[in-house]
């Protein structure tokens, strides 16, 4: 913490300092495109499939909507975008489902996708798509599960967008729009370091414990940014 001068008198280090530096990237858009899926195996082979593809990142949960093409081979060529935060310790998540009934549906093969290699870009370059094999649980002897791999798979196109700013603060005082990758940043111009010590001679506006006082405290204000102190 500094202490900022004051002419000889000694002033206690501030504790209600709000500053913001931004080291290196954190957030990142990621773009996954589901294009199709091949050869499901649905339990039912006597109805007509109605398969959706939920995609799960962390906490965030996104579908697509259920394929036109009702057969065990469906298209969607649908985007969903997700905001995935560095170091990328939680995997995507594709699980490909069939809406077998109301609120009923039977997962029909899940793959995870480690976000450390999937393909970062800065600018609208084509990424090549990737077939990604499904798994699924299967019970043996009524208990345990065991993970099966079946000639089903999944086709689509990831890639985490460097080009853009995941906005994290209120758009009335945001301290930073810049895109994620460093590559793309303007050169700064310098910092502005702003020190609130003290305020002297303001009015009471209430009595505490049989005494004037006030919660008093001060906003600081530059261009559209704001930000304010404690009482």
């Amino acid at each position: 913490m500094k202490h900022f001068p004051t002419h000889g008198i000694w002033m206690p280090p501030l504790a209600n300092i709000r500053s913001k530096v931004y080291l290196s990237p954190k957030l990142w858009y990621l773009r996954v495109n589901v294009i199709e899926a091949q050869d499901l195996i649905p339990s039912d082979k006597t109805r007509f499939p109605e398969v959706y593809v939920k995609a799960i990142l962390g906490n965030q949960v996104l579908r697509t909507r259920v394929s036109v093409s009702k057969t065990i081979n469906p298209l969607w060529n649908e985007d969903l975008m997700f905001v995935a935060s560095e170091p990328f310790e939680e995997p995507l998540i594709l699980s490909v489902e069939d809406r077998v009934g109301p609120n009923k549906d039977e997962v029909l093969g899940r793959c995870a996708i480690p976000l450390q290699y999937v393909n970062q870009r800065l600018d609208h370059r084509n990424i090549n798509s990737k077939w990604f094999n499904l798994m699924k649980h299967v019970m043996i002897e009524g208990e345990k599960k065991k993970e099966v791999r079946f000639a089903s798979r999944v086709h689509t196109r990831v890639c985490l967008e460097g080009g853009y700013h995941v906005l994290d603060e209120s758009t009335h005082y945001s301290s930073d729009l810049r895109p994620t990758v460093k590559q793309l940043w303007k050169n700064s111009i310098g910092v502005l370091e702003v020190g609130i010590l003290s305020a002297n001679g303001l009015s009471p506006m209430k009595t505490k414990d049989g005494r004037a006082t006030t919660d008093a405290y001060c906003v600081a204000k530059y261009g559209t940014k704001w930000v304010r102190t404690g009482p």
